[in-house]
């Protein structure tokens, strides 16, 4: 029998990077959350908005999405690829995978952190103290795990998880790609799936959503290991300061990115594509 839960526990949501949005990472939502609510919780938590993911599975193909994976028994053979298949077993030759400690991660991760950091653009690497503090804090919330992948004992990559019910959640993933002949993240993604689908039975690994603000090829490589994307709603609320800002964007796109730093442009398109994603998939 499901458990009900309530959407605003402050276990439920995180906030991304420092454009003050908080993110719902809680259990799949069917309908979407009521606008009064979101915005009196928003205003307690001094934020710009939040955004979450709910009606999941609702169409075949759409512009917002979590990749998953929800395969019973998740093993090696349910991978289709034969290259990813011969990339996991060269991956758990080279690495060696186990549960860590968010107390041991604050202070081992963030040498990974940062060199993994450096692939991404627009992308602002935060202090140790910062690193540390959220790191943390996570330590502290129900549910949350973490494993790490090593190479002749070092730690060159990491996940961080938050178990929501029957669906694990992934928060963050890094590898440090010095490390990349060793496949750290197939036998990161791997394990984790196998651990948690077929040895602890959950029903779902849920890596997370469409990536907004910065480029990536997660959900490609996670599609290659037996995940799929789940096709769901995009509910977005931004204060009405934000929106006059945004409303302001674009009239100028093509100005601004001429103008801001690459960081400020990323975290504008990354908003304005947000609107017109929560606009396109809204339950009319």
């Amino acid at each position: 029998m499901d458990v009900e839960i309530s959407p605003f526990d402050d276990c439920y949501w995180d906030i991304r990077g420092s454009s003050k949005l908080l993110t719902y990472i809680g259990p799949p939502l069917e309908k979407t959350l009521e606008p009064s609510a979101v915005r009196r919780f928003v205003h307690t938590k001094n934020a710009w908005g939040a955004m979450w993911s709910y009606d999941h599975d609702y169409t075949e193909q759409g512009s917002w999405y979590r990749c998953v994976c929800d395969i019973i028994d998740y093993d090696i053979k349910n991978i289709e690829s034969k290259n990813a298949r011969h990339n996991v077993k060269r991956s758990l030759e080279r690495c060696t995978f186990r549960k860590v400690d968010y107390q041991w991660l604050a202070d081992a991760g963030y040498e990974v952190y940062v060199q993994a950091s450096s692939r991404y653009k627009n992308f602002k690497v935060e202090s140790q103290d910062v690193f540390k503090s959220k790191m943390l804090k996570n330590s502290n919330i129900p549910g949350a795990e973490a494993f790490g992948v090593f190479v002749d004992g070092k730690l060159v990559a990491y996940i961080t998880l938050f178990i929501c019910g029957q669906s694990v959640r992934g928060d963050i993933a890094h590898f440090d790609p010095a490390y990349s002949s060793s496949y750290p993240m197939f036998a990161l993604y791997y394990n984790v799936t196998h651990h948690y689908l077929k040895a602890d039975a959950y029903k779902e690994v849920d890596r997370g959503s469409r990536p907004l603000m910065h480029e990536t090829n997660i959900d490609d490589f996670l599609l290659r290991l037996g995940y799929r994307k789940r096709y769901c709603r995009l509910g977005l609320y931004l204060a009405m300061p934000v929106r006059v800002v945004l409303s302001i964007a674009r009239i100028f796109r093509k100005l601004y990115s001429h103008i801001l730093p690459c960081r400020y442009c990323a975290i504008l398109d990354g908003l304005l594509l947000a609107q017109d994603i929560a606009e396109e998939t809204a339950d009319k």
